[in-house]
């Protein structure tokens, strides 16, 4: 008897093991059956149906296939190192569906960093196209960037590049250095964009790429083998929206101003008039300060100011003769910064009054501070909103001159 319990003991726990050692593969997805989409470009189509175009990379085109890589199988003539697969269906998951008939690989959706979205698409509403992206188990929405386009998508997904061939990698490059190196093009991850959609007293804003014919092109190629492009890429300024609605663009300056108020600057230069009385000074900002939006209700008025605090600038280039060992001269040179912040901040808010999108989040501010007197205008919220009187205040440094504290003085 113990040794048939034994026995059914062993048997057991044998079983087990082997029940924990069998993994189910019924949903594996092998890498060589895969196309890494890179960028996901959303348009209206016809008959009130969505286009879309994903771009995979070609790894083969991009080295991964040996001898041949660069090259078309069985042809001798390059190959791109990426293509656009496009398809047409009633929403933006029956488009995807729609491409699968054409393409090799199951489109995988993890690596994807772009939605593009264009403007006549916007101008409708991307409230029921979002939904895809936001219930996707394949969107990663930190790594996703939203952007606007008033371009044709077929051709700002196909611009040749010598330094970073794939369109998409393009603009994945120029978003990551933005922030860092000029601060005038709104850098906007979807989730940040879905969250904004969402918050009460807040419309949204994203970036926006363009294409724009290349000025260093020739009129008369020479160079018949690597020919300057005759389009080039352009990512500036934002794009702003009233509800899930395209509203209008924002200049870079005024894109710069929001980013202001959003706590969002990190870099970029600023030009303002030299404290020596000629020429001007162009400064790099190496710290966005800090900000925040004062609400205030007077007299039955509608108050904001925009605060910024602890901006800091190095000095980059000076055309005139500029002393800055004299104490009065980097006294002039930081209230010249600041009046520019301010100036910024001030183009951003007439601009976001003039479209009817508060992508500043003055809304927001007075949903925080005026709880109950929020609930009583919200819903009039976009007809109020023009009319808040909206003022900057600003505090800037100069902290670093470079190698000189003094231009060099030019004999006559």
């Amino acid at each position: 008897m113990v040794d048939r319990n034994r026995i059914s003991v062993l048997v057991i726990f044998v079983l087990s093991l082997m029940i924990m050692t069998c993994v189910g593969c019924w949903d594996k997805k092998e890498a060589e059956d895969l196309g890494y989409v890179r960028a996901t470009a959303v348009d209206r189509a016809p008959g009130g149906k969505v286009r879309l175009i994903a771009q995979v990379p070609n790894p083969r085109a991009l080295g991964g296939g040996g001898g041949m890589a660069g090259v078309t199988p069985g042809a001798s003539i390059p190959a791109k190192p990426y293509r656009n697969y496009e398809g047409e269906g009633a929403t933006v998951f029956n488009a995807i569906r729609e491409i699968s008939l054409h393409s090799p690989r199951q489109l995988f959706w993890a690596q994807n960093g772009l939605v593009i979205f264009s403007e006549g698409l916007a101008r409708q509403g991307i409230d029921q196209h979002l939904d895809f992206f936001e219930r996707s188990m394949e969107i990663r929405r930190r790594l996703n960037h939203v952007l606007v386009t008033p371009s044709e998508l077929s051709l700002l997904l196909d611009i040749p590049g010598t330094q970073e061939s794939i369109p998409a990698g393009r603009m994945e490059e120029i978003i990551r250095k933005n922030n860092i190196l000029s601060s005038r093009f709104a850098v906007v991850n979807l989730s940040e964009f879905l969250k904004m959609l969402a918050a009460e007293g807040q419309d949204a804003y994203c970036g926006v790429v363009r294409v724009l014919r290349n000025p260093t092109r020739p009129g008369i190629v020479q160079q018949p083998n690597a020919p300057e492009p005759v389009f080039i890429l352009e990512l500036s300024g934002a794009a702003a929206f009233r509800g899930d609605r395209f509203a209008g663009y924002l200049t870079e300056r005024e894109t710069r101003g929001v980013q202001w108020a959003q706590n969002k600057v990190q870099g970029g230069a600023v030009t303002v008039p030299s404290p020596s009385g000629g020429g001007r000074v162009t400064l790099e900002i190496i710290a966005g300060g800090k900000s925040r939006i004062m609400p205030d209700i007077q007299d039955g008025r509608l108050l904001a100011t925009v605060e910024v605090r602890g901006v800091e600038a190095d000095v980059a280039q000076s055309e005139g003769t500029l002393d800055l060992t004299r104490p009065e001269a980097v006294e002039a040179l930081n209230r010249a910064l600041a009046q520019a912040v301010e100036q910024e901040i001030t183009a951003a808010a007439d601009k976001a009054q003039e479209l009817g999108s508060d992508v500043l989040g003055v809304g927001a501010a007075f949903h925080r501070k005026f709880p109950r007197e929020w609930r009583e205008m919200k819903d009039s919220w976009p007809e109020i909103f023009p009319g808040v009187e909206i003022t900057a205040r600003a505090e800037a440094s100069v902290r670093r001159t470079g190698f000189i504290e003094k231009g060099i003085g030019v004999k006559p």
